[in-house]
């Protein structure tokens, strides 16, 4: 756990008055602030200031280092601002002039002085402070005033439908509207606003039909204009549209290069668009990619407005202009917000998501944030914040067969998307091992996963070559075997991916397959000296079962900072999913691929979270008054772990059983979720005392709440957050009996008059004990209060350091409903 260390300011005072040099420059930092201004912890920060960068410029060049300037994220304590300032950014602007002024490295970036001499981004909503280029002397030194509660670096973050609707029961067969949809008006009073890659404005997926009415009142958002996006793009379908691009500027020294995007909410990358329709795009008819997933595309929400906030440029989404996106969207209006963006498995201190979405949920926003992608590894779960739903990606009933027929007689089977020429089934063609097609022996290990510059034309050029994945995006493999005069391309998973193949459009014949698969085809290549392979492509085919699976990819839990909550929340369809698309990008991507497409296919947790988000949006439609905690519990204790077999749910990886570390409490139940009897309900207070029970300092977690706090008094668990899962650690050291107490209470959104009674599966090895075991509420609105009594033994199999989950649940049920909680007991043997 990191910690903020200050000088005593008593102490900057006495040392910058023994250095007769400064002379000069205290008379210029004492003309800022009059003598009527009351002595403040920023004062003795300038002096200091002053000092360090004086006895720095003496120390030569072993001190460039400390000059190189980067981007920053500066927490600041408002409360501290002295009063001479009518302003904080005045404030924050005169620290950096003072910090400027005071340097020889004066190098300006490419924005003009803008980060040097003001602030890149001032945050006043989610996130009290500001972003600025700094150099590390310069970011050191603030850390150490009072008034600065932590200076983090920015950092880029990456990115992380037809069928969707009628898959989640939103939608009868024929296209009607379900419950939740006729009782949310399909969203029309609430507005989505989406930190994204921007938006293509007039594609028909966010045209204003003319019947929607004027945007929610509380609405006060503005439409930028700029390149290729004229003021006229918004309308009352599209209601908000800004780009935030100082932090972006800053860390790339103004871009990576003509060509690759526009500063303008016009979206250059095509992410933006399809998650945006995905959320709340409208009806578009005759919807599909070249055929495939053909149908009627429209978001969860259709009705929805839509507000986006373009953060994501070409080389990421940095955290300054991530933080400013959220901070306007909050300022703006929107009722809920969707992130699908990460940055790896990071403590809640450090992640500025994190951080900002906390203000968000204090103003009553929901948060909904992908997963990530970097499953099917346990612990690679990110954005595991407990007041962000957290979201990872599941299967659909819908898939893009492949057959792969080897010389020998036998048939492999994949997944493709192939929109190219058409293809013969009846063609034969040579295969080769992109590993046996080195340009030398000594590449044949790079090679095999056809990385740019290893394949060699003379042992490609005409053949099938079969790819291992890893390394290189998958769809700019394809370009690989392309350029080097491949005919088609088969890509075969690696060991840790497992057999969940996904498919793309690739910009060749390409398919895809699993693991096992794989090494069938690498088994037949090496014992044939001529091998031979024919491809053929089955379209789209719908009524999959077994459905839904987890995704390979999807990132899985226990999250590494958050162990006493169940990550990821929830899945929801994230597996080719069809949506708009942007026209100045081609579906792989890729530059050298001169294909456009209106709708596109593609993959990703990504995908999941706006599903979660407009359902989120519709659920806030049918109850306005429900809290982004009451709105969660609601998807959570409704969400189903049986696929349309009535199985448990499938991991796509292996094939067997999965679990709620992949998962979380099952996949969304939107019909359901509108009626969920009982809601578990959080203020950010209990948030903060979560925090405190989770053995973070009061000055961090007061960087992160943006105010005081003091956990002196706090003797909760971190299990006793009153969220919709149960997470317990037992800590065993010997042979002693291992027990622990958690505390929840559930509000009745239901009917006036209810009783409920509850019922256990109890994980292997644990005994559960609900009190009380009936839970009578007389009248809507009314809280209960339970407790879940854990008892165990020690695992004696456990060494030191090693731990070992356990999953059951609690469930609360009357005649109507079913209110489900997964527990999770995990023992960790302590060193």
């Amino acid at each position: 756990m990191h910690h903020l260390f200050y000088r005593p300011p008593l102490l900057l005072f006495y040392k910058t008055t023994t250095n007769p040099s400064l002379t000069p420059y205290l008379a210029r930092q004492l003309s800022l602030y009059p003598l009527k201004m009351p002595f403040s912890s920023s004062f003795p920060l300038l002096i200091f200031l002053a000092f360090f960068l004086s006895l720095s410029s003496s120390l030569g060049d072993d001190a460039a280092d400390t000059y190189t300037q980067k981007t920053y994220i500066i927490a600041v304590r408002n409360d501290l601002k002295p009063s001479v300032f009518s302003d904080v950014e005045n404030w924050y602007t005169s620290i950096l002039h003072s910090l400027s002024s005071s340097t020889h490295s004066l190098e300006s970036s490419s924005r003009g002085t803008r980060g040097r001499h003001k602030p890149l981004h001032v945050y006043r909503t989610v996130f009290l402070g500001f972003s600025a280029v700094l150099t590390l002397a310069e970011a050191d030194l603030l850390r150490s005033d009072p008034a600065v509660l932590a200076v983090l670096p920015d950092r880029p973050r990456q990115l992380h439908t037809t069928r969707s609707p009628l898959f989640l029961g939103l939608v009868s067969a024929d296209s009607k509207p379900n419950r939740l949809l006729a009782a949310a008006d399909s969203g029309s009073s609430v507005v989505i606003a989406l930190i994204d890659t921007g938006i293509r404005p007039d594609h028909q997926s966010f045209a204003d039909d003319g019947r929607l009415p004027p945007p929610p009142s509380r609405w006060n958002g503005s439409c930028d204009h700029g390149s290729h996006f004229p003021a006229t793009s918004c309308n009352r379908k599209l209601v908000g549209a800004r780009f935030f691009d100082y932090g972006y500027l800053a860390s790339t020294h103004g871009g990576i290069g003509k060509g690759w995007d526009v500063f303008s909410p016009m979206d250059f990358q095509g992410h933006g668009t399809h998650t945006t329709s995905t959320a709340a795009g409208g009806a578009a008819h005759n919807a599909s990619l070249r055929g495939y997933a053909a149908g009627v595309a429209s978001g969860i929400a259709p009705r929805a407005r839509i507000a986006v906030y373009k953060a994501c440029w070409a080389s990421g989404c940095y955290d300054s202009d991530i933080i400013a996106a959220i901070d306007a969207a909050v300022t703006d209006g929107a009722h809920v917000i969707s992130i699908s963006i990460g940055a790896g498995v990071v403590p809640l201190h450090v992640d500025s998501i994190a951080i900002s979405t906390l203000g968000a949920a204090e103003r009553g926003v929901f948060v909904a944030a992908s997963a990530g992608n970097d499953g099917p590894s346990e612990s690679t779960v990110c954005n595991v914040a407990p007041w962000v739903t957290t979201v990872g990606a599941g299967t659909v009933d819908r898939r893009f067969p492949a057959d792969i027929f080897l010389g020998d007689g036998t048939v492999v089977s994949g997944v493709s998307i192939h929109v190219g020429r058409r293809f013969s089934p009846k063609r034969s063609f040579p295969l080769v091992y992109a590993g046996n097609a080195a340009r030398s022996d000594w590449e044949a290990s790079t090679a095999a996963f056809c990385d740019h510059g290893y394949l060699d034309p003379n042992k490609v050029r005409g053949r099938i070559v079969l790819c291992d994945r890893g390394g290189l995006s998958r769809v700019e493999k394809g370009l690989v075997v392309k350029n080097a005069g491949g005919a088609a391309m088969i890509l075969a998973n690696d060991p840790e991916s497992g057999e969940g193949a996904t498919p793309d459009a690739h910009i060749l014949p390409a398919v895809s397959v699993g693991y096992k698969a794989g090494m069938v085809i690498k088994a037949y290549i090496s014992a044939n000296d001529a091998p031979g392979v024919r491809l053929a492509f089955r379209g789209t085919q719908i009524g999959v079962k077994p459905a839904p699976t987890v995704a390979g990819f999807s990132a899985r839990g226990p999250s590494l900072h958050s162990p006493h909550v169940i990550k990821p929340d929830l899945i929801a369809p994230g597996v080719s999913i069809l949506a708009a698309w942007a026209d100045r990008v081609s579906p792989t991507g890729l530059k050298a691929d001169r294909r456009r497409t209106d709708f596109n296919i593609i993959s990703g947790t990504s995908m999941s979270c706006p599903h979660v988000a407009g359902v989120a949006a519709l659920l806030k439609a049918a109850h306005p008054d429900w809290s982004p905690a009451a709105i969660r519990s609601a998807m959570m204790t409704t969400a189903y772990t049986t696929d349309n077999m009535g199985q448990d749910m499938l991991d796509e990886s292996t094939g067997n059983r999965s679990t709620e570390w992949a998962y979380g409490s099952g996949h969304v139940d939107p019909e359901k979720a509108v009626d969920p009897g009982l809601v578990y309900d959080l203020t950010v207070d209990d948030y903060l005392d979560f925090l405190c029970s989770s053995n973070y300092s009061s000055a961090t977690i007061g960087m992160i709440a943006r105010r005081p706090v003091n956990c002196s008094n706090k003797i909760g668990r971190p299990w006793d957050l009153n969220y919709p899962s149960i997470a317990v650690v037992l800590e065993q050291s010997d042979t002693r009996k291992l027990q622990a107490v958690v505390h929840r209470a559930v509000t009745n959104v239901g009917e006036d008059k209810a009783e409920y009674t509850a019922g256990v599966k109890e994980p292997e090895g644990v005994r559960l004990v609900v009190e009380p075991r009936k839970l009578v509420f007389g009248g809507k609105g009314q809280k209960q209060e339970f407790v879940v009594k854990v008892f165990t033994q020690p695992r004696k199999e456990l060494h030191p350091g090693n731990s070992w989950t356990e999953f059951g649940s609690v469930t609360w049920s009357d005649v109507k409903h079913t209110v489900r909680s997964p527990i999770a007991v995990t023992w960790q043997q302590k060193y």
